[in-house]
C-alpha cells in the first residue's frame, strides 16, 4: 500500500508540473545540522538573523510536524537564457518571472489537498497530515534533496540535478505518512577537480570546501542586505542588479540545463520590459516601487535596496548620462542612499577610461 501511494504521489507531483520528484525518510540529519551550526558560529549568515531562530528545527524534521515520517522533495526548472536589459545590467534569472513563492505555493496548496483525498485523513490544525515549505521555512532543503537523490550538492553549495543542472527550484512537503523512500541512485554526481564557481566569484565568496559566506555573496549583498554595500566590494559587484549567477552559469553541469516549461518562468513581466537604470533611479516612492516589480522577487530588496543597486551599477558601467539623477540622489534624506549615489558620481567623473555607450547591446553569453 505504501509503495502504491507514492506512486500516485510522484505521478500527481509531475501533473502539477514539477520535475525531479522524490521521497525521502523524515529523519534527524545530524552531520548536516553540525555543519551548519558551524557555518553559523563562523558568521557565515551575515546579518541573516532568522537563520539562526530555532535552528535545530532546520534538520529535524519531527520539530516542525510531530509524527512527520516522510519528505517528499519537489524540484522546478527555471532555467532560461539571460534577458538583455538596457545598460547591460544582468537580473538573476530566477528574479526574471513571477515570483517563485506565489508560483509553487499555489501547487503545493493542491498537493496538501490531494494528500487528505488520498489518505482519507481531513486536515486538522491539532494533528496536521503535512507541512510544505519553498524556501520561507525551516529546512535543510538541499541536505534532504541530497538525501532523497535528487541531486548533489556542489561546490557552489547549489543542488545540481542530473536532468536539469542546478536552476531549480526547491520545496518540500513533510508528512506523517509512511511511503516509500527512494532507492539512491546510481548517479552520484560530483564536482571533482573543477573549480570554475570558486574561481570566477568576484568576492571570493566561494570557499574551496563547498561553504558560502554570504557577507561577501553578490546575491546576499543586493537582496537580503538591508544596509550599505561594503565599499570594497562595490567594484566586484559589476553590473550585477539584483542576485548572480555567475557561479551557475559557469558550473559544466549546466550544459544540461533545459528551457522551463513554467509559463510565469518564461517571460518578462510587462511593468520591467525595457527597464533602464535611469527609470530605477527615478523611483521616487513605495507605491512606484511596487508598480513595477509588484509579484516578483525584486520586491525581497524593496525600494532603497535596488535604487542603491543601481547606483553601483551606473557607477562600474560608467555611465555618463546618468549623473544628473545621480547628483540628485546625492541630496536624498535617505542617508544610505545618497552615500551610495555620490560613490557612483566620483566612480564615474574620476575614471581615466572612456565612459561605457550607456545604450550598449554588447552581451556576453553566459560562460
Amino acid at each position: 500500500m505504501s509503495q502504491h501511494l507514492s506512486q500516485e504521489i510522484k505521478d500527481f507531483a509531475r501533473s502539477l508540473g514539477f520535475d525531479p520528484v522524490k521521497i525521502v525518510r523524515a529523519e534527524k540529519l545530524s552531520d548536516a545540522g553540525s555543519y551548519y551550526e558551524s557555518w553559523l558560529a563562523k558568521g557565515y549568515g551575515a546579518d541573516m538573523e532568522y537563520l539562526k531562530k530555532d535552528s535545530e528545527k532546520r534538520y529535524t524534521p519531527e520539530k516542525m510536524l510531530p509524527g512527520a515520517k516522510s519528505i517528499i522533495m519537489l524540484g522546478l526548472n527555471y532555467y532560461k537564457k539571460d534577458k538583455e536589459f538596457g545598460e547591460n545590467f544582468r537580473i538573476a534569472k530566477y528574479a526574471q518571472g513571477r515570483d517563485y513563492h506565489k508560483v509553487i505555493t499555489a501547487k503545493l496548496k493542491k498537493f496538501g489537498k490531494f494528500l487528505e483525498e488520498i489518505s482519507g485523513t481531513p486536515h486538522s490544525h491539532f494533528t496536521p497530515l503535512s507541512k510544505s515549505y519553498v524556501d520561507f521555512g525551516p529546512v535543510m532543503e538541499r541536505a534532504y534533496a541530497q538525501k532523497a537523490s535528487l541531486g548533489f550538492i556542489g561546490k557552489n553549495a547549489c543542488v545540481i540535478t542530473r536532468e536539469y543542472g542546478s536552476f531549480m527550484f526547491l520545496s518540500e512537503i513533510i508528512t506523517t505518512l509512511d511511503l516509500t523512500p527512494d532507492e539512491p541512485t546510481k548517479w552520484q554526481g560530483k564536482c571533482g577537480s573543477c573549480t570554475r564557481c570558486v574561481d570566477i566569484c568576484p568576492t571570493r565568496a566561494i570557499k574551496p570546501d563547498r561553504t558560502i559566506d554570504s557577507n561577501l555573496c553578490i546575491a546576499y549583498l543586493t537582496i537580503e542586505n538591508r544596509g550599505a554595500i561594503p565599499e570594497e566590494l562595490r567594484p566586484k559587484i559589476g553590473n550585477w542588479l539584483f542576485g548572480c549567477d555567475l557561479c551557475q552559469d559557469v558550473c559544466p553541469h549546466n550544459v544540461r540545463a533545459k528551457p522551463t516549461h513554467v509559463e510565469d518562468f518564461q517571460s518578462i513581466p510587462v511593468a520591467q520590459q525595457n527597464l533602464s537604470l535611469a527609470q530605477i533611479l527615478s523611483i521616487e516612492t513605495d507605491d512606484e516601487f511596487t508598480h513595477l516589480f509588484a509579484g516578483t522577487p525584486i520586491m525581497r530588496a524593496k525600494r532603497r535596496g535596488l535604487i542603491r543597486n543601481a547606483c553601483v551599477v551606473a557607477g562600474n558601467l560608467k555611465l555618463l548620462d546618468l549623473l544628473p539623477q545621480l547628483r540628485k540622489l546625492a541630496q536624498s534624506d535617505d542617508a544610505m542612499i545618497a552615500e551610495h549615489a555620490q560613490w557612483s558620481i566620483e566612480a564615474i567623473t574620476t575614471s581615466t577610461s572612456s565612459p561605457r555607450p550607456p545604450s550598449s547591446h554588447s552581451h556576453s553569453e553566459p560562460l
